[in-house]
């Protein structure tokens, strides 16, 4: 799992979500997986699923988009069996690209939400701006949002 993966997941399970990272799916005969779900958050109060699929890469917009395309679309023939709960609703979210682009001009298509990495980055911070880690810590089971929270808190001088 890489480091965008990671943080993805902890801030979902953060958020009461119940969390499954580097989901297998579609067995294959011969051995191996059709492809893996990076993240799967699941939110037991609305019984929305949420299929996230985070990449840092450097490919271009057209490459990402086939890619997502192809990976959102083979994960869907198998979310029964994967997710043998009780789900509602579903959604396919990208999180990708470090672009200076506006998301109206990012369109994979497909039902994918596409959410750039500075943009997710942000709404992380941004809910840590009042929360003090000397009131009210992130718990230790999830590093990188401590991490966050404590830099949100201490890394700048406050005048």
């Amino acid at each position: 799992m890489n480091f965008l993966e990671q943080f993805v997941a902890e801030w979902y399970a953060y958020r009461g979500f119940f969390v499954r990272t580097n989901v297998k799916f579609g067995r294959r005969p011969a051995g191996g997986y059709e492809g893996e779900i990076d993240v799967a958050a699941f939110d037991p109060k609305t019984k929305h699923l949420i299929h996230i699929e985070a990449s840092t890469d450097a490919d271009s917009w057209p490459e990402r988009k086939k890619r997502f395309t192809k990976k959102f679309s083979n994960a869907k023939r198998h979310y029964k069996e994967i997710f043998d709960f009780q789900f509602d609703s579903i959604e396919n979210r990208a999180i990708v690209g470090f672009s200076r682009k506006t998301l109206n001009q990012i369109d994979f298509g497909n039902s994918i939400k596409v959410i750039l990495v500075p943009e997710f980055v942000r709404e992380v911070t941004q809910f840590f701006i009042n929360l003090s880690p000397m009131k009210s810590a992130v718990p230790e089971g999830y590093p990188l949002l401590r991490a966050i929270q404590f830099a949100v808190a201490y890394g700048t001088k406050r005048q």
